[in-house]
């Protein structure tokens, strides 16, 4: 019987990918404005509390699997970032933009050091897709960004024979 493991750990998955790159997100947030005390990083949905949110959901995208080789696997899986800014004046609110922007230099500059079944460097991210839409209705006018992110990661079988 096969026994997957994340490369390089002695164990599978710890947690969801959206939790994992939602912490590594909190952990390198330099951004000012806002800054991290000012965002709520959740991995639901836009509740309408404070004008600033990221969620992390996983994709209605299957995860791919492919076989690479005897006891290998490639895993492709997607993590959707929805940015949440409310707009509090006529136009578009600057924080999005630079909300958006740290999300892509904290990808960007640490794309192998997710920490998949705990280990760094068994895996890669990139962000593949970026949509924006204006959510406005008579309670509030909400700027939303969607970011989507495939990693991809490594597992191996270490079934003893």
């Amino acid at each position: 019987m096969a026994n997957w493991v994340a490369a390089g750990s002695a164990t599978d998955l710890t947690e969801p990918l959206s939790t994992t790159l939602m912490n590594l997100v909190v952990s390198k947030w330099a951004e000012t404005d806002p800054a991290a005390s000012d965002v709520r990083f959740l991995q639901d949905w836009w509740d309408g509390f404070g004008s600033f949110q990221i969620h992390f959901r996983r994709s209605d995208t299957p995860v791919a699997i492919e076989t690479v080789g005897w006891r290998c696997r490639k895993y492709d899986e997607y993590v959707m970032i929805h940015v949440f800014v409310r707009r509090l004046a006529a136009e578009e609110p600057a924080q999005r933009g630079k909300m958006l922007r740290e999300l892509q230099r904290i990808i960007s500059q640490n794309k192998d050091q997710l920490l998949v079944g705990g280990v760094k460097k068994n895996s890669q991210m990139q962000i593949v897709q970026i949509n924006d839409e204006i959510l406005s209705n008579a309670v509030a006018n909400v700027w939303h960004s969607v970011m989507r992110v495939r990693i991809h990661y490594w597992k191996l079988d270490i079934q003893q024979y």
